[in-house]
């Protein structure tokens, strides 16, 4: 299902602990989930026109966001959120391996970026910190139908306020990490009455190895 008002369908995916966690107070986060989950979440992006992360997970993790044990996988589009222009000229991201880039700012920023990449589309929002539905509505544009976003939790957060999320997958793994400090996959959405929660419909849930993999949809969506 589209959304009616962007027309892009947007895929929400996490691999967090039994607590919600997405990695440990020091950073450490591989891996929280086993190879099965894995395998599951390079065949969401292989399903996927186009994975969006934000700039703290390129900057913690340095993903290079392909698609990987999957045959004939075809790896999406890269979109990076980055309203203060951090990206790496070096990030694995930007390897020159023919898959777009579509690097999102906002309009005060001075790029970071310290030599110019062949499959690199600049998309400059006209505020400081991009908007969601100007996100979604600029993508369309390169053809985009079908969008996952990865992470990490402030773009998780900020996606989940925003209502355009159609599907939500949680890969959980049976492992209690706790602490305060260690981030929780969509800590900065902070409601402060259950009234305000944002609420799903559970769709399936089901154990894949070791973890469980579950699949819901926005309560209003049913």
């Amino acid at each position: 299902m589209k959304n009616h008002t962007t027309g892009i369908h947007v895929t929400l995916k996490a691999a967090i602990s039994l607590d919600g966690k997405i990695a440990c107070a020091g950073g450490d986060s591989k891996w929280i989930t086993g190879e099965a989950a894995r395998l599951e979440s390079h065949r969401l992006r292989h399903e996927n026109d186009a994975i969006l992360v934000g700039i703290n997970t390129v900057l913690e993790d340095d993903p290079s966001l392909t698609v990987r044990g999957i045959p004939g996988g075809v790896s999406p589009i890269r979109v990076i959120l980055d309203s203060q222009g951090k990206l790496p000229s070096e990030s694995k991201v930007l390897a020159e391996d023919g898959i777009r880039v579509i690097h999102v700012t906002g309009n005060q920023t001075v790029s970071s970026l310290s030599k110019p990449h062949h499959h690199l589309e600049k998309l400059q929002a006209p505020v400081p910190r991009p908007e969601i539905p100007w996100i979604l509505d600029r993508l369309q544009h390169f053809g985009i139908q079908n969008l996952l976003v990865e992470g990490g939790s402030e773009v998780h957060a900020s996606f989940i306020k925003s209502r355009y999320v159609s599907r939500l997958h949680l890969f959980i793994a049976p492992k209690i990490i706790g602490g305060q400090a260690a981030p929780s996959w969509c800590a900065e959405l902070g409601i402060s009455k259950i009234a305000d929660a944002s609420l799903w419909r559970t769709l399936s849930i089901s154990p894949i190895g070791p973890d469980f993999h579950l699949i819901a949809e926005p309560a209003e969506s049913s």
